[in-house]
């Protein structure tokens, strides 16, 4: 748990997103957001990161749109959590900041050997 007392908390915009920096006395920086549902596990401080530049690399890893293969939207769609949005494919997927399921647009990609492996392995 954060003392936030002892933070310097700095509101701003984050790839159009509100969030909150808190930097601590000994200079290490949290960072948490505002905008996620369910606010209860979007509003938990992350961190800490060694600076600033490092907690907006992370949350920008975090929340960029997850990358699925073909093979990933067949076992989402057997399972019935995928499907389309107003145009949008999406699919249920745990989100990487909050750790929630979620329904989420996603960037295809192609299924490579290594991912076979990895998938017939346990790995993925």
């Amino acid at each position: 748990m954060i003392d936030e007392s002892l933070l310097q908390i700095e509101t701003c915009l984050l790839d159009r997103r509100k969030v909150h920096l808190g930097v601590a006395p000994d200079g290490r920086v949290y960072l948490r957001v505002t905008s996620f549902w369910p606010k209860e596990a979007a509003q938990h401080w992350h961190g800490p990161y060694s600076d600033r530049q490092a907690a907006e690399t992370d949350f920008r890893t975090r929340t960029q749109p997850p990358r699925v293969t073909r093979a990933q939207i067949a076992e989402a769609s057997r399972r019935g959590e995928h499907g389309t949005v107003e145009g949008v494919p999406m699919i249920v997927m745990k989100h990487r900041w909050t750790g929630q399921l979620t329904l989420t647009p996603y960037r295809l990609v192609e299924d490579t050997g290594v991912m076979q492996v990895a998938r017939q392995n346990g790995h993925i």
